[in-house]
């Protein structure tokens, strides 16, 4: 676990986005990118069952946003306080390690009024 696992699990429950620095495989070095976290647990249908740090990278490239990463990876992890809003992430039913109440629908929308007749109409008499 990181050192501030807790803030961690504290920003997944409140829907907070998170600085993190982390050791990137891809880029061969260590990055540091704003992100939500999603979970801490281990990868679905894995047998190892190593528990990782699920986030959404917003830096990442396009179809590559949802990142899982071990511990040693995290360099270091600051809570920002702008929030973030899972469902335009498109995760799918998933199976959280980390319990939380977030919505899993999007709020129907709201019906416009109806727009009464103009004003100038003529009304058969």
């Amino acid at each position: 676990m990181i050192s501030s696992h807790s803030q961690f699990i504290d920003a997944i429950r409140a829907r907070e986005r998170i600085r993190l620095a982390f050791y990137s495989l891809p880029d061969a070095g260590t990055v540091d990118h704003e992100c939500a976290p999603l979970d801490y647990g281990p990868e679905a249908g894995s047998v190892d069952a190593l528990n990782l740090y699920w986030v959404w990278d917003y830096n990442a490239t396009p179809g590559k946003h949802l990142i899982g990463l071990k511990p040693d990876q995290i360099v270091s992890s600051q809570v920002l306080g702008l929030g973030f809003d899972p469902l335009p992430m498109d995760l799918g039913d998933r199976a959280w390690s980390v319990p939380r109440a977030w919505k899993t629908t999007p709020a129907p929308a709201a019906v416009p009024p109806a727009t009464p007749p103009p004003s100038d109409v003529i009304k058969p008499v």
